[in-house]
């Protein structure tokens, strides 16, 4: 008669089920708005072969989704698949490292080399005047820096900008 009436909270869910709606609908309840970050599928490489493309069908192994701060990232992204222990004081064998492609590395930073046109390895990445030198970061004592000078051919893929592990 007063056009006031308090719904029992068990009868307003019975009404939305019954209408396939959620209660919110109905109450005028707000809901928050949760911010997302933009996610990117990243192909995920098991290795990196001289000569083919970085994507050819025998080197992709699978693709992950990773969450990104940077909306329009003018940068092509890959995953590469961490294999053995020269780097497990950092990454596991089997980790997913995420590597910005054709980045610069900057001295001290983790990057992706290609050596000689074979032999792609994930490592700290030293210069020293015309020298390039990986180093390890490795448990195993039987892993040394490597030395590469201008008689060699060493070609940076990619700056490492994250990891992924999975479980």
């Amino acid at each position: 008669e007063r056009g006031v009436f308090n719904a029992k909270v068990e009868n307003v869910i019975k009404i939305c089920k019954g209408l396939n709606i959620k209660p919110e609908e109905i109450m005028d309840i707000e809901q928050p708005q949760l911010e997302t970050l933009p996610v990117k599928k990243i192909p995920v490489v098991s290795k990196i072969s001289a000569g083919l493309p970085i994507y050819s069908e025998e080197n992709l192994i699978d693709y992950i989704y990773f969450a990104t701060n940077k909306l329009n990232s003018d940068k092509e992204e890959f995953g590469l698949k961490v294999s053995g222990d020269s780097m497990d004081k950092i990454f596991q064998d089997g980790d997913i490292v995420v590597v910005e492609k054709d980045s610069i590395v900057e001295n001290g930073q983790l990057g992706v080399v290609m050596i000689n046109g074979y032999n792609a390895t994930v490592k700290r990445i030293r210069y020293k005047g015309d020298q390039v030198i990986l180093i390890p970061e490795s448990n195993n004592t039987n892993h040394y820096p490597q030395v590469y000078g201008k008689d060699d051919e060493v070609k940076i893929i990619g700056r490492v900008v994250a990891s992924q592990k999975l479980f």
